[in-house]
């Protein structure tokens, strides 16, 4: 699996400033390649995004760190372009990313671009440890059949939402992976954006995330929202390298 570092932030919206700093804290000490951004000009940046995106899946699987979330968008477009029709995208993350669809899509609306441009079927995107939702994205999200299985349903129904992920999993060829660092709990990482209480602990995320992984269906995986000048002791930049080692065990 190939490494990569995008240190993009322009789709923040000011409110995860430093997040660009991550990947080289997140990917030290391993050979990595560093996507090359546009600095002030979103458009660009995405285009180079997914041109090296698109350029590496069509040969070798990969995983990406931001950077915030908006880099998804390009990268799964990427992925859509060269994957099957049987292609599902998993998103670990608090929120549903789907407050409203315009360009350039912002890390608080690429999960309703991807779908609103056919990247992928509605049904085939499953959002894991949704927290947070304001009443467009829950609207959205309920109007689309996108699934979600909040924090609290892994917290307190694990097998259930393993079933969930499974099924998803069995139904489909090729899958992407996205990992939102506030997808856990504040108290592990507390270096990002938006800290939502009752996340998700490593014991609730690993059996999931490892379960994705041992299918041997993972196409990319990207890893957003790190912030490391809001971290304390290391904390979520050390969690970070944790799910990016998980993913190179396979």
């Amino acid at each position: 699996m190939k490494l990569f570092s995008v240190p993009s932030e322009q789709g923040n919206l000011d409110k995860n400033k430093g997040c660009g700093k991550a990947p080289p804290a997140i990917l030290k000490d391993r050979d990595f390649e560093t996507v090359e951004i546009v600095e002030g000009n979103f458009e660009e940046t995405d285009n180079a995004i997914y041109e090296k995106a698109a350029q590496v899946l069509k040969e070798s699987r990969a995983f990406f760190v931001g950077g915030d979330h908006s880099i998804s968008y390009a990268l799964v477009k990427a992925f859509a372009e060269t994957a099957s029709e049987k292609r599902a995208v998993v998103v670990f993350d608090a929120h549903p990313d789907c407050v409203q669809f315009f360009k350039p899509l912002s890390h608080e609306d690429w999960v309703q671009g991807i779908i609103e441009e056919g990247l992928v079927k509605a049904e085939n995107v499953l959002l894991i440890g949704i927290r947070k939702s304001d009443k467009l994205e829950t609207e959205y999200v309920k109007k689309s059949g996108i699934e979600v299985v909040g924090a609290l349903e892994v917290k307190s129904k694990r097998e259930q939402a393993m079933d969930r992920l499974l099924k998803l999993v069995a139904l489909n060829k090729e899958i992407y992976v996205s990992v939102d660092i506030d997808v856990f709990d504040p108290k592990i990482a507390p270096g990002t954006g938006y800290l939502e209480k009752n996340g998700l602990s490593w014991e609730e995320f690993s059996p999931l995330f490892e379960a994705i992984i041992k299918s041997g269906k993972i196409r990319a995986v990207d890893l957003v929202e790190v912030n490391p000048s809001k971290d304390l002791d290391g904390k979520t930049v050390g969690l970070a390298k944790k799910v990016l080692e998980t993913a190179l065990r396979e």
